[in-house]
């Protein structure tokens, strides 16, 4: 049985055996969704962004207030040139360098399979497919389905003036379906991956494999956001500037965000040997961990979760070689040890930190797997040659303490916008 919470812009709960009908009404809407201009588009979610701030009943959930930011014009503008270098070919068709016209159209019905580490993640990838003018099919993990349907609800009110027409945000809505269904269920996931022209998935190892392996549609695209693993590397130089002290809140931040559960979380802090102990600079970091905000240092941890932890901390307790610095609560733990390697994520903000002899010695670690590295290195021209080698091992991003969750593009190396839609010619005559 599939439940479908959202469908036509209507917010009422129907069961349902297949997707036939989602399907069809989403390829009719879609096509009045394709009309709108890609300003008047980005135009409307700018003002969803701003409304969903005033709302308390939306902004106090975790999350809202960044994609608040992030809907802003002009970070969805910029989105928006990135990956397709002039917005125009969103809306028909312009003159290229050669003797044809190209256009960038959208595949048609997007289906979206949400993993569940975070609750707005859904959100982001119905946006993107948004901004690429398709339809789209949304199975998320039932927890979070009232959140995104509180933020797309205020979509119903919101009309934009574009160029003397006024547009709604209703028709943004009308192209989006959100359901629910048993994950296990062959019958429903295969039915499901059949009815999308393209297929996005958000998983782990496991999921992203069983979801690639079902049966498609022959033109379907699929874009895969598969397990990541991020970290921290802070060179000598960097540590004995002011600089490092005034990054830790940033890099505490980074960890405590999404308590750990996000690909862009670090887990495993590198320091290039320097003058201060380590222990020292474990003592500057436990003091910006109680700096936390109250919200962010006492997230709610399962028990699995807990029970991981507590034996962490005993193991690095009883160590000879390793040490635990953690409060008497699960809130926060460090954990310092020698060993050059990357560590198993346990989550619920529990970092690892090692000393190396150079931020060298931390490439041959790094594989395909690898998100994000948070890097500081004060010199421009060791940074970027640093960046270039690490890369080339399979890093996707190198970004500040801070920033490390910051949804740019690209993303896990991919131009998600660019892989949405086809890019079709019209030759000259």
């Amino acid at each position: 049985m599939i439940t479908c919470h959202l469908m036509n812009g209507k917010f009422e709960t129907q069961n349902t055996e297949n997707f036939d009908e989602i399907s069809h009404i989403i390829e009719n809407k879609r096509k009045a969704l394709a009309a709108i201009p890609l300003d008047a588009i980005i135009k409307i979610l700018d003002v969803l962004g701003k409304g969903i701030l005033k709302k308390p009943e939306i902004n106090t959930h975790p999350g809202v207030s960044y994609i608040s930011l992030w809907l802003r014009r002009e970070n969805l503008d910029l989105i928006c040139r990135v990956n397709y270098s002039n917005k125009g070919y969103l809306d028909g068709f312009l003159q290229t360098e050669t003797n044809f016209l190209m256009m960038a159209q959208p595949r048609g019905i997007v289906c979206h399979w949400i993993a569940a580490n975070m609750p707005t993640l859904g959100f982001f990838s119905i946006v993107q497919a948004i901004l690429s003018k398709n339809g789209n099919i949304v199975k998320m993990p039932e927890v979070f389905v009232p959140l995104i349907l509180s933020i797309l609800r205020e979509l119903v009110n919101i009309s934009v003036n574009y160029n003397g027409v006024t547009y709604s945000g209703k028709t943004l809505l009308d192209t989006i379906a959100i359901v629910t269904f048993e994950g296990k269920s062959a019958r429903l996931s295969e039915k499901f991956s059949l009815a999308g022209d393209c297929r996005v998935i958000f998983g782990g190892s496991k999921a992203v494999r069983a979801i690639s392996l079902l049966p498609c549609k022959d033109h379907c695209e699929t874009i895969i956001f598969g397990p990541k693993y991020s970290f921290a590397v802070f060179d000598k130089q960097y540590i004995e500037s002011d600089s490092f002290k005034s990054s830790l809140p940033m890099m505490v931040k980074d960890i405590a965000v999404f308590n750990q559960m996000a690909c862009s979380s670090p887990h495993v802090v590198f320091m290039e040997k320097n003058k201060y102990p380590i222990m020292t600079i474990a003592s500057w970091i436990q003091d910006t961990f109680k700096d936390l905000p109250e919200t962010l240092r006492n997230q709610e941890i399962s028990t699995g979760h807990s029970s991981k932890i507590i034996n962490t901390r005993t193991r690095y307790l009883l160590s000879d070689e390793k040490n635990c610095i953690a409060p008497s609560d699960l809130s926060w733990t460090i954990l310092i040890d020698q060993e050059i390697c990357l560590e198993e994520p346990i989550q619920g903000k529990c970092i690892f930190i090692k000393e190396i002899n150079s931020i060298n010695d931390v490439i041959p670690l790094v594989n395909h797997k690898i998100q994000a590295i948070s890097v500081g290195i004060l010199n421009q021209e060791k940074r970027e040659v640093f960046a270039r080698d690490i890369t080339s091992q399979g890093v996707d991003r190198i970004v500040n303490p801070g920033t490390m969750h910051d949804f740019t593009q690209p993303w896990d190396g991919i131009m998600t916008l660019n892989r949405l839609v086809r890019w079709v010619i019209l030759r000259n005559n």
